[in-house]
């Protein structure tokens, strides 16, 4: 059993999503209670950390609270990214920067392997509870997209960052596979930098079976 399986399994055991929680702050003998969503995540990723540690999952801090990759690099090797959410909307959070993404790529083309532990929480208060939880790729958490080849974050005519569709909707297509997604990234790629790595989907798959010994 890899450490991610053993993840889920212990989650699946402690019930996670019947679970629930209170955050406050403590400051100079005051405890506020918390109640704005927008340190849930980073609040979350703190715990989580320290559940794997008192769970007997040993982890390596390397890029933890830092836009590098990845979140926790397991005991066995395997890569982690942590993500979350509210459950009452959709999908908000950054997959990736755009170009520090398609950028790390021709070097760590392995990257499109990496697991992604991902939270649906819904807070009360200042109570939180979780409400489901997922481990998925990259590419089964985005998908195509009519004007932006895949689902962007586009300001000012530059792509920013690689966002999530709402996986959880039956009416929701998402990438089937790794080819797919790094296709229409090549093909987003060419359309807003078309000089800046004009071979970039065959170096990304030369990387990938260098690394891996599997065609994309």
């Amino acid at each position: 059993m890899s450490d991610i399986q053993h993840i889920v399994q212990l989650l699946q055991e402690q019930n996670i999503c019947k679970q629930s929680g209170e955050i406050t702050f403590h400051f100079m003998e005051q405890d506020i209670p918390v109640v704005t969503k927008d340190v849930i995540g980073g609040i979350l990723q703190d715990w989580f950390g320290n559940w794997l540690k008192n769970n007997g999952i040993e982890w390596d801090n390397t890029g933890v609270h830092s836009q590098s990759w990845p979140d926790f690099i397991l005991a066995d090797g395997e890569h982690l990214e942590f993500k979350s959410f509210d459950s009452d909307a959709n999908p908000n959070f950054d997959l990736a920067n755009f170009d520090a993404y398609t950028r790390s790529l021709l070097t760590h083309a392995e990257r499109l392997d990496t697991d992604h532990l991902v939270f649906a929480y819904r807070l009360n208060e200042n109570c939180v509870e979780i409400v489901d939880f997922w481990v998925k790729k990259i590419w089964e958490m985005t998908g195509s997209s009519p004007t932006n080849f895949l689902n962007l974050q586009v300001k000012q005519g530059s792509p920013i960052n690689i966002r999530p569709k709402n996986w959880r909707s039956p009416h929701v297509e998402t990438f089937e596979s790794r080819s797919a997604f790094i296709r229409a990234l090549n093909q987003a790629l060419q359309h807003f930098h078309p000089n800046r790595h004009p071979n970039w989907l065959e170096d990304v798959c030369s990387d990938y079976r260098s690394k891996t010994g599997c065609d994309l």
